[in-house]
């Protein structure tokens, strides 16, 4: 065998199998490129997916924090409801306009819970009660001999005694409103007074 045929055998034996030992190598590398892509992938998406299952909680607690009136909503259902009573369904109005007038940041969660409890199930249990009766019943007979009332007089004092805690808790929230107002004039007048300004609008009397 010649020399220059022993070479290219040498060549061969050696240059082939590190051909092979790359190529395997290349693929390798490949494969766990694609393996550590795919569970970057897989781990971002879980921590989407958890992100996503923590919102929406909060975002469900604060939609069922304040009323959103619509014509399925028991209390609505009511108030346009000729079998009751006209004068039922007047202060029922005023429940509604003070609650939608209501500032609810400025309120308590104890007291907006309350005031939605009212809205949501004890007026709606309360006028169902009273439809199942009997109408001459209801506002002829007297049901409590201590105060001489009849089913009427009751319901109708009730739903007063609603509309007045709404009253105040509205009332309660306009005034938290206003003291932000206050504060601004404060503010204003200080800067007013500190800047060498006269403006006897921001004065407070």
């Amino acid at each position: 065998m010649s020399f220059f045929a022993l070479l290219v055998l040498l060549s061969l034996i050696i240059i082939v199998p590190i051909f092979f030992v790359l190529t395997e190598k290349s693929k390798r590398t490949q494969v766990q490129s694609i393996r550590q892509h795919q569970e970057y992938l897989a781990a971002a998406k879980t921590t989407m997916v958890g992100n996503q299952q923590k919102t929406v909680p909060k975002q469900r607690i604060n939609q069922q924090s304040i009323i959103e009136f619509s014509a399925n909503h028991p209390f609505i259902q009511l108030l346009y409801d000729e079998q009751v009573p006209v004068a039922f369904r007047a202060i029922m109005d005023d429940i509604g306009q003070q609650y939608e007038r209501t500032h609810h940041q400025h309120v308590t969660e104890s007291q907006l819970f309350t005031l939605n409890k009212l809205i949501d199930s004890r007026i709606p249990e309360l006028l169902r009660d009273y439809l199942s009766l009997d109408p001459d019943y209801a506002t002829t007979v007297i049901i409590d001999t201590d105060k001489a009332i009849t089913s009427y007089t009751m319901v109708l004092a009730q739903l007063q005694s609603i509309l007045d805690f709404a009253q105040k808790i509205n009332n309660q929230s306009q005034s938290g409103v206003v003291d932000k107002l206050l504060a601004s004039q404060r503010y204003l007048a200080e800067v007013s007074q500190d800047s060498g300004m006269v403006n006897d609008i921001l004065n407070i009397k």
